[in-house]
């Protein structure tokens, strides 16, 4: 693998059994989201092969709900802002600010 043409270090969402639902319950897009914890840990698995299996390293980023809505400001919680709070994080940007990530939805970001 050539580090300079694709990315080396993935970072992946990654969800507690108890986060998935309670995330899950509050989804604007859960027609794209398995509604089962076990069928989404078996996907999140699969991908992460996949990942490892390319002589990618993986970072796995934790969601907890409440630090994450929190971060949304009240937009709505998709994939797309999922993934989004996760580069955010793996950028060490929130390791910095835990309270106060960047939104794109917030003025005072």
């Amino acid at each position: 693998m050539d580090p300079a043409n694709r990315t080396y270090t993935v970072a992946m969402p990654w969800y507690e059994r108890a986060d998935f639902y309670e995330l899950w319950a509050l989804s604007a897009d859960d027609h794209d989201v398995p509604r089962d914890y076990e069928r989404w840990h078996s996907e999140a698995c699969r991908v992460m092969h996949e990942h490892l299996a390319a002589g990618r390293a993986i970072q796995f980023i934790r969601i907890k709900p409440a630090e994450y809505l929190q971060w949304l400001g009240g937009a709505p919680n998709t994939a797309a802002m999922r993934l989004t709070y996760v580069e955010t994080l793996a950028s060490g940007i929130g390791a910095q600010l835990p309270t106060r990530l960047p939104s794109p939805h917030r003025e005072d970001a």
